[in-house]
């Protein structure tokens, strides 16, 4: 690490990086006040006054640009739903969670020089080999009958039983989108080599065993991702309907990864005694043939809890954190079960309509085409940097396809993304090129 001139810059640096490789240690901390605050948080503690100092002292002009607007209008719109439905501790403290985010995601932009953008990246993918370790770790303890929380077993559907990895994070799927991050970018980092790296390819290995161990359904929108990245890389068409064919083989892992999260298929002789304990299956068959049978999963379930929410509390929402209260309210009028005890829509698009309403949600939406407008936008100006303009824009495609069935908009890694994106857009036409 290259020494800075101002000692202040240097210490905020370090404390950004090591904010970055903690984000895989989540559930280590302490709970206060109702908020868990993880390894991430403590870190934070300490960067958020250093780098707001450097901010200060710095003189710099602080833009605000129509991203920032939007981030800040998304705290706006907490904040008037929690005023319409009450202030109440659960409203608070989502509202405090939504602050903490939107700093850390102004500090990022307004701290991130170009220069350092390269060596975040490396520090990204390593914060990804971290997670992945930790996970797989878990799951070799479990397998040898030590049990930690770094794994968990359960009855799985289309298999007896598995184990999942899931770390320091609070489930498999988290664990599985810190790792998907880090794979993107190693894949694109092995690609753009001139000769082939022995230990880039094991840190790959590394990634992608640590992702298929957490069995989360991130893995399907993996595949799109990579077959996407190895696309962009191409310098001419191989087949004169080459491009076709990737659009036809990225939308079918799509469409496959909607259905199965939607709709669980189950032979007609298997017991489905498990999977019911377990709460996959939501209710009667939606359809029967000779050999299976057809359920709609809970994902499905909570989406029709996310509607009944939309259409009750129209316009203003439910009011942040709301949706577990009112799931389990509506309960006892509807035969809706829900699959964990304290149910979250696993649904950005549906769930911010449902909490936030109108102006939540048109705030998400401006946001994600603002991101990729800007996105688009540098890859046509900004040739220097379009090897990880490419690299973004394809991480983007992927977290807002991730948001049909996960709630997103907590996840640290995601906010750094956008911070990054941001960075390259206010210094995209200064003299510096970022190395492809």
């Amino acid at each position: 690490m290259e020494r800075s001139a101002n000692p202040l810059a240097y210490i905020v640096q370090g404390l950004i990086y090591l904010y970055i490789l903690t984000i895989p240690f989540q559930t280590l901390g302490f709970k206060f006040m109702g908020l868990a605050i993880g390894l991430p948080e403590i870190v934070f503690f300490v960067l958020g006054p250093l780098a707001t100092i450097r901010i200060i002292s710095s003189r710099q002009k602080l833009c605000v640009d129509k991203l920032d607007l939007f981030v800040f209008g998304w705290l706006l719109a907490n904040i008037l739903a929690g005023w319409h439905s009450g202030f109440d501790s659960v409203v608070v403290s989502e509202i405090i969670k939504t602050a903490y985010l939107v700093m850390l995601y102004m500090i990022l932009k307004w701290t991130i020089s170009p220069e350092i953008i390269k060596r975040i990246v490396k520090v990204i993918i390593l914060s990804s080999l971290i997670a992945a370790l930790t996970g797989i770790i878990g799951l070799m303890l479990e397998y040898n009958s030590i049990e930690t929380f770094l794994a968990i077993k359960r009855p799985y559907p289309y298999l007896v039983q598995v184990i999942q990895a899931k770390g320091f994070t609070p489930s498999p799927n988290m664990l599985a989108s810190i790792v998907m991050v880090g794979i993107l970018f190693q894949t694109n980092k092995i690609l753009n080599n001139k000769i082939f790296k022995v230990y880039d390819a094991l840190i790959l290995i590394i990634l992608l065993t640590g992702i298929i161990l957490t069995f989360s359904k991130t893995i399907s929108l993996l595949i799109p991702g990579i077959i996407l990245i190895w696309d962009s890389k191409k310098q001419q068409q191989l087949l004169p309907f080459y491009h076709i064919l990737i659009r036809t083989v990225v939308i079918g892992f799509v469409i496959i990864y909607v259905f199965a999260t939607h709709i669980l298929i189950v032979s007609n002789n298997q017991n489905l005694e498990i999977l019911s304990e377990e709460k996959y299956i939501a209710g009667a068959p939606i359809l029967e043939t000779d050999h299976f049978r057809f359920y709609s999963t809970q994902y499905t379930q909570l989406k029709k809890i996310s509607i009944h929410g939309i259409v009750q509390s129209f316009p203003w929402g439910l009011g942040a954190g709301k949706f577990n209260n009112f799931a389990h309210k509506l309960k006892e009028k509807y035969p809706y079960r829900t699959h964990v005890p304290y149910p979250d829509p696993h649904s950005t698009y549906l769930g911010i309509f449902a909490e936030l309403g109108v102006a939540g949600f048109f705030l998400l939406l401006a946001f994600f085409s603002t991101i990729g407008l800007n996105v688009h936008k540098m890859s046509m100006e900004m040739k220097q940097h379009s090897s990880l303009i490419i690299i973004l824009g394809i991480c983007f495609i992927i977290i807002s396809l991730d948001a049909i069935n996960t709630d997103i908009m907590n996840f640290r890694h995601y906010w750094i993304l956008v911070s990054i994106t941001e960075v390259l857009g206010k210094y995209g036409r200064t003299e510096y090129k970022l190395s492809k």
